[in-house]
C-alpha cells in the first residue's frame, strides 16, 4: 500500500470511537485469516471407498429404451 493510502486510513482511524476502533481490528484479523487459509488450503485429494463389481458385460446395452422401458414417453 502507498504511503499516503496508509495515512488516510490511519486518519480515518483516528476519527471513529474506540468501539468502532475495534471493530476494524477484528475486521483485519479476519481478513489475515482468510489470506492464511488460501495460502494453506491445499487439501489432499478425497478418499472414497471403492467397490468393484468387475467388468460390465460386453452385450450390455445402456439405451434409455433397454434400461426403462418404451412406455410410449
Amino acid at each position: 500500500m502507498q504511503p499516503d493510502k496508509i495515512d488516510d486510513v490511519m486518519e480515518k482511524l483516528r476519527s471513529l470511537p474506540p468501539e468502532r476502533i475495534e471493530e476494524v481490528a477484528d475486521f483485519v484479523d479476519f481478513l489475515k485469516q482468510r489470506m492464511q487459509a488460501k495460502r494453506t488450503d491445499k487439501r489432499e485429494p478425497l478418499d472414497f471407498p471403492v467397490i468393484s463389481v468387475g467388468q460390465w458385460p460386453e452385450d450390455m446395452s445402456l439405451s434409455r429404451e433397454d434400461m426403462y422401458g418404451d412406455d410410449g414417453r
